[in-house]
């Protein structure tokens, strides 16, 4: 298409022709402006306090804008990615130590040390919510609290397999952290099922935006299963440990 001037309308067509037949027109016909540079040049679109620029400089600015967008988000995609990476790596290494361990205390004395240490948390709460009765392991590593007294201030997570993170009111904060609630702006709680109850496994931090409601759960997910897997292999209503039930109940067949 060459750049030969373009035919005048009549003028009584001038009339009749308005601002939307012609964004009509050119969005019907896209490729109007190929082969027509000096036209674009001349084109002036309005810029705020700076004037009037081309079509080119204004599309060129847009798309510069458009790529800096792009370039801010591919950056910050790479950067979760990372942190992502970095906490896969350390929930491995924790849950490996735990695999490790033997013994109830032990195993949830070394998960509230591996948490505390390589999660940038400020606080680590383990708390136990009692209904059929704790295996003794359990009343001895973690503060226990009946079911019926706990409804109240905690009720809403208990709920199986619910993950709350965000802001926790003062009561919850309270029986959660016990003596460390002012270390903590936001949080996330996770019900951990054990048997004869609940473990709630607290995690706070002294950042409001650490924990969102937003957030991903995934890796504190699979902290709490596989805890919970660990103390139902391990408990027995005598607290005796897994190799004594099974050779107990195979000595009374």
């Amino acid at each position: 298409m060459s750049d030969k001037p373009l035919p005048r309308v009549a003028s009584n067509a001038d009339a009749s022709l308005s601002t939307d037949d012609v964004a009509t027109y050119l969005r019907d016909h896209p490729d109007f402006f190929v082969g027509r540079d000096a036209l674009l040049s001349e084109l002036l679109l309005p810029h705020g306090s700076s004037g009037s620029v081309s079509l080119v400089e204004r599309q060129l600015r847009v798309l510069r804008e458009r790529n800096q967008s792009m370039r801010r988000r591919l950056n910050e995609m790479v950067r979760t990615a990372r942190l992502n990476h970095r906490l896969f790596e350390r929930t491995l290494e924790l849950t490996l130590r735990l695999m490790e361990t033997a013994g109830t205390e032990a195993r949830l004395r070394r998960l509230e040390e591996g948490l505390s240490s390589g999660f940038d948390l400020d606080a680590v709460a383990m708390h136990g919510i009692e209904r059929d009765g704790f295996p003794p392991a359990l009343h001895r590593a973690v503060a226990v609290t009946a079911e019926a007294q706990a409804q109240p201030t905690v009720g809403h997570l208990l709920r199986p397999g619910r993950i709350v993170c965000g802001l926790l009111r003062a009561p919850e904060l309270t029986f959660l952290f016990a003596g460390h609630e002012s270390e903590v702006a936001s949080a996330a709680v996770m019900p951990v099922e054990v048997p004869g109850g609940v473990l709630l496994l607290a995690l706070g931090s002294r950042d409001p935006n650490h924990f969102t409601p937003d957030m991903g759960t995934m890796f504190v997910r699979f902290l709490g299963d596989a805890i919970a897997r660990m103390l139902v292999h391990e408990a027995l209503p005598a607290g005796g440990s897994p190799a004594e039930g099974g050779a107990g109940a195979t000595g009374t067949a």
